[in-house]
């Protein structure tokens, strides 16, 4: 029984790292599967949220129901679906860790932009990088870090973020993530499938899960390594949402330098603010009739 002991904990720890090696850098409330210590901001209010309310999850029910199907994204009956499990599950005890400034991108990219899906889903990341960019400019600096995480039995991958200087930020102390991976880094964010639109029969480029795609920005109240035995050599962030910041301007700008195919859903929750979705910066009650 010894003999088997060792073997039988290697590889059921193998199976646990494999499901961490995702978002390990990016500990805060934009990261539904952060771990985030009890102890921090983020997770202390998080329960009595509008967006862990009944009434919340109602609306985007309903919004979904109220959004004309849009050829290239995610089907409209599956966003209903979905929008019904969070409704069905908002008595939930134990609540998924939540931004107050949640968000998420819904993508109809045309084939025509990208020659497959790895090469989509790398253009869409430069699109996002660049967007986030160019929204927190002039007043802010940005730079980029990528490094090498290292997971146990010799794994690699390669994180990448944004790190932030200026007002709320300043000595660097800000960090932007989101889908913006490239060839060599953060490939496993901003997935990209070709489907094809049942509405006029046209294939195109999309993300395959409603929600995931989230921006997220965020002050950094702990950084650090950690090497473990078994784990690896990892480096960690965490943060949370920055009070005074005005993240409704930010993702109106990012929405301003996307294209017309990319819709910005939008869910600021501390204002007891309602759905709404921006396209080219544009705040739309619903999806134009020609998307």
């Amino acid at each position: 029984m010894k003999h088997i002991a060792l073997p039988a904990i290697i590889a059921i720890y193998f199976v646990i790292s494999g499901c961490t090696a995702y978002r390990p850098y990016a500990q805060n409330p934009f990261n539904p599967t952060a771990k985030i210590p009890k102890t921090t901001t983020s997770t202390k209010n998080n329960t009595g949220k509008v967006s862990d309310s009944t009434a919340f999850r109602a609306t985007s029910l309903g919004l979904a129901a109220a959004s004309r199907p849009t050829p290239g994204a995610i089907p409209h009956g599956a966003e209903i679906g979905i929008a019904a499990a969070l409704l069905l599950g908002s008595g939930s005890t134990k609540p998924a860790v939540m931004a107050h400034h949640a968000n998420y991108l819904i993508i109809q990219m045309p084939l025509s932009e990208a020659e497959n899906e790895k090469a989509a889903q790398i253009k869409m990341g430069a699109l996002v990088e660049g967007a986030v960019i160019k929204s927190l400019q002039p007043a802010y600096q940005t730079k980029i870090e990528e490094y090498d995480d290292h997971y146990a039995f010799g794994r690699v991958s390669r994180p990448r973020w944004i790190r932030v200087n200026g007002p709320y930020c300043e000595n660097w102390s800000c960090q932007v993530h989101g889908p913006m991976p490239t060839a060599n880094a953060l490939q496993w964010e901003g997935e990209i499938e070709k489907i094809k639109e049942p509405i006029d029969g046209n294939y195109y480029y999309r993300y395959p899960v409603l929600s995931k795609q989230t921006i997220g920005l965020v002050k950094i109240t702990k950084e650090y390594d950690d090497d473990g035995f078994l784990a690896g050599s990892r480096h960690f962030v965490q943060g949370e949402e920055i009070l005074g910041f005005d993240y409704e301007q930010f993702y109106q700008r990012i929405s301003e330098n996307l294209p017309s195919w990319v819709i910005y859903h939008i869910a600021i929750t501390n204002q007891a603010k309602y759905p709404y979705l921006l396209i080219n910066g544009k705040k739309e009650e619903q999806r134009p009739k020609n998307l």
